[in-house]
């Protein structure tokens, strides 16, 4: 799923064949389509650097952001603690935005 949006992203950014505009299917819907502000090949970068790591913490940030699966809903998937998995939740989104507010990613 991860992959999938960011080409999608990338496929956005491009200026080939009116690439600035984004083909949705109706049958995927918009719900679970990031907002705008989200620069989704920015995040694919900084999820690379948070893999090497830690590749749990970049694996919990893909369910949660990519597959849109609760805490409650990943602890049962993997075995761990409620608690645990939001201890790190806390942890992996600390180094997400560090990563992107850097001025090198800066909008």
């Amino acid at each position: 799923m991860r992959r999938v949006r960011v080409d999608q992203a990338r496929a956005a950014h491009a200026a080939k064949r009116g690439g600035h505009h984004q083909r949705v299917d109706l049958e995927s819907g918009l719900a679970a389509t990031p907002g705008p502000s989200v620069d989704l090949v920015a995040l694919d970068e900084a999820l690379d650097r948070l893999g090497a790591v830690d590749e749990d913490l970049a694996r919990l940030v893909e369910w949660r952001f990519f597959a849109g699966l609760s805490v409650e809903e990943i602890a049962d998937l993997s075995g761990r603690s409620v608690r645990t998995l939001k201890r790190h939740w806390q942890t992996a989104r600390a180094f997400l935005y560090q990563e992107l507010s850097a001025p090198d990613h800066a909008p």
